[in-house]
C-alpha cells in the first residue's frame, strides 16, 4: 500500500508550528525596527549633509567677498578656508565654469574635468540642497546661490561618508536580525520542547492504552498519566488529569464486563448442567412411548418422534453451551502430547463416511506432527471443520484436509480444510466465528445450532492457537494453527 507524502508545508507538530510563528513575528519586528532606523539615520545624515553644504556655500561666500577687489584665480579658489574633506566649490559665469576646487585631505586641487562638465551642463537655481552624481566624485549633496555680478556659487559636500555610515547600518541591522532569529530559533525550540514534555508522556500513556489486548475478559487498564503531569491549572495537566478519569471510566467498565461475562458463562454452565437431567428423561420417555407405537394413534406416534428428535437436537445445544463455557474458563481440557496426523486421519475418515457425496482428500506431511493439547476436542475441532464443509457446500464437492510444517523454525503447525464450493457470503466472515452465526446456504438449515465454528474458536483458543478463514468464489480454506511440541 503506498503511502501518500506528506507536504512540507504548512508544519504539522506544535513544536514547528510555534517555532515558526514566533520567527515569524520576531522578524517581522526586527526588520519594522531596522527599516526605521536605517530610514531615521538616513534622513539624519541627509540633514548633517544639507547643514554642512549650507556653512560650505555660506562660507565660500565669505571667502570669496574678501577677493572682491581683483581678478579670481585658480590657485586663490583651492587656498580658500572653511571647507571639509571632498568638499566641492565653484564658480560659474552662465552655463561656464569661471573656477572650482576639490579638498582634499592634504591638498586642494581644482575639479576634474568630467566634473566641471556635470557641473556645467546642470540647470542651476537656487534652493534647497540636493542630491548629484559628480561623475569620478560620485554621489553629493549640492546648494547653489547667485550672488551680485551674475556669477553663481556652487559648493557640494560628499555623500560617501554618510553612505558608508548608511551600509554599516545596515549590515549591523541584518546581523543583529540574524542572530536574534538564530537565538529566538532556539530558545523557543527549547522552550516549547520542555513545555510539550508532559504533553509528550501523556501521549505516551494514551499510547500503551491504546496498544492493550482489551478483548481478554479479565484484563484491567492499570496505566495512568503520573501526578505531576494532572495539574489542573495547566492545559497539559487538564489532558492529563481528563485522561486519568477516563481511563478510570474505562477500567470499571471493563472490569464490570468482566464480571457480566463471567456471571454469564456460570450461567450457561450452571443452565446447561441442568438441563441436561430434564433433557435425558424427556428423550427416555419419548423411546419408551414409542416402543408400544403398534398401540399408538399414527398422530400421537409422530408427535413423540419429534419431541424425540427435539430433545435430541436441543441435548446437543446443551452440550454445545457447556463445552463453550467450560473452553472459556480453561476447564473441560486433558493435555497430553499427540500425533495431530493420526488424529486427522481419523476424523476424515469418520467425515466420509457420512459424507459420501463429497470427494475427501488428505495431505500429510512425511513425518509425524506432534502437538500438545486434548485430543478428544481436537477431533472435535477437526470434525466440525469437516461437517461445516459437509453441510454447506453441494455434492460432488472436493474437501482437502492438509497438515503442513512452514519450517523448522516455525514452532507451529498449520492445518488446513479447504473445499471448491461456492463460497462464504462477504458480509458473513467478520462475525463467522461468533456464537449462534448460521449460514443461508446450508443443506440442511435445522441441523446446526450456529455453535460449530464457536467451538472451533474456542479449542483453538484453548490450545494457544489461531484459526482464520479465507473465501472466494470456487475456495474456501479454514486455517488453523496450532503450536508445535517444543
Amino acid at each position: 500500500m503506498a503511502h501518500s507524502r506528506v507536504p512540507w508545508w504548512p508544519p504539522r507538530s506544535l513544536l514547528s508550528r510555534l517555532a515558526v510563528g514566533v520567527c515569524a513575528v520576531v522578524t517581522v519586528v526586527l526588520l519594522a525596527v531596522g527599516t526605521v532606523s536605517i530610514l531615521t539615520l538616513r534622513s539624519y545624515v541627509t540633514n548633517v549633509s544639507d547643514a554642512q553644504v549650507g556653512r560650505a556655500l555660506t562660507a565660500f561666500e565669505y571667502a570669496l567677498q574678501d577677493h572682491a577687489d581683483g581678478p579670481l584665480l585658480a590657485e586663490e579658489l583651492t587656498h580658500f578656508t572653511g571647507q571639509g574633506v571632498d568638499n566641492v566649490i565653484a564658480v560659474l559665469h552662465g552655463n561656464e565654469m569661471v573656477e572650482s576646487a576639490v579638498f582634499y585631505e592634504r591638498d586642494s586641487r581644482p575639479a576634474p574635468a568630467d566634473v566641471v562638465s556635470v557641473i556645467e551642463n546642470h540647470v542651476w537655481r537656487n534652493g534647497p540642497a540636493f542630491t548629484i552624481d559628480l561623475g569620478s566624485l560620485g554621489p553629493y549633496r549640492v546648494r547653489s546661490r547667485t550672488i551680485e555680478g551674475g556669477e553663481r556659487l556652487v559648493s557640494a559636500v560628499s555623500l560617501a561618508p554618510a553612505y558608508r555610515a548608511l551600509r554599516e547600518k545596515t549590515l549591523w541591522t541584518l546581523t543583529l536580525i540574524v542572530t536574534a532569529l538564530a537565538a529566538t530559533s532556539m530558545g523557543t525550540v527549547a522552550v516549547v520542547r520542555s513545555s510539550l514534555r508532559p504533553l509528550r508522556r501523556v501521549a505516551a500513556t494514551a499510547a500503551q492504552v491504546a496498544n492493550l489486548p482489551l478483548t481478554d475478559d479479565d484484563h484491567r487498564i492499570t496505566m495512568r498519566v503520573r501526578a505531576t503531569d494532572t495539574d489542573p491549572t495547566t492545559e497539559v495537566g487538564i489532558v492529563g488529569d481528563t485522561l486519568n478519569r477516563l481511563l478510570d471510566n474505562v477500567d470499571s467498565a471493563l472490569a464490570a464486563r468482566a464480571e457480566s461475562d463471567r456471571r454469564t458463562r456460570r450461567f450457561l454452565s450452571d443452565a446447561s448442567h441442568e438441563l441436561r437431567t430434564p433433557l435425558t428423561a424427556i428423550q427416555g420417555y419419548a423411546e419408551l412411548t414409542r416402543q408400544d407405537s403398534t398401540e399408538l394413534p399414527a398422530v400421537t406416534e409422530y408427535a413423540l418422534a419429534r419431541i424425540e428428535a427435539e430433545s435430541h437436537r436441543m441435548t446437543r445445544l446443551v452440550n454445545d453451551l457447556l463445552l463453550i463455557s467450560r473452553l472459556d474458563e480453561g476447564q473441560d481440557l486433558d493435555y497430553g502430547e499427540l500425533n495431530l496426523s493420526d488424529l486427522l486421519v481419523d476424523a476424515v475418515n469418520d467425515a466420509a463416511v457420512v459424507g459420501t457425496e463429497h470427494t475427501w482428500q488428505t495431505c500429510l506431511p512425511d513425518t509425524a506432527v506432534h502437538v500438545h493439547g486434548d485430543p478428544a476436542r481436537l477431533h472435535q475441532l477437526i470434525s466440525n471443520l469437516l461437517t461445516n464443509a459437509r453441510v454447506h457446500t453441494p455434492p460432488g464437492t472436493t474437501v482437502v484436509t492438509t497438515l503442513a510444517v512452514p519450517g523448522t523454525d516455525a514452532g507451529w503447525v498449520e492445518l488446513t480444510v479447504a473445499n471448491d464450493g461456492p463460497g462464504i457470503d462477504p458480509q458473513l466472515l467478520p462475525t463467522l466465528f461468533d456464537r449462534f452465526v448460521k449460514a443461508q446456504n446450508s443443506r440442511d438449515p435445522g441441523s446446526g445450532t450456529g455453535l460449530g465454528l464457536a467451538i472451533v474458536a474456542s479449542i483453538a483458543e484453548a490450545h494457544h492457537g489461531t484459526v482464520q478463514v479465507e473465501s472466494t468464489p470456487g475456495r474456501t480454506a479454514f486455517i488453523v494453527r496450532l503450536p508445535l511440541t517444543g
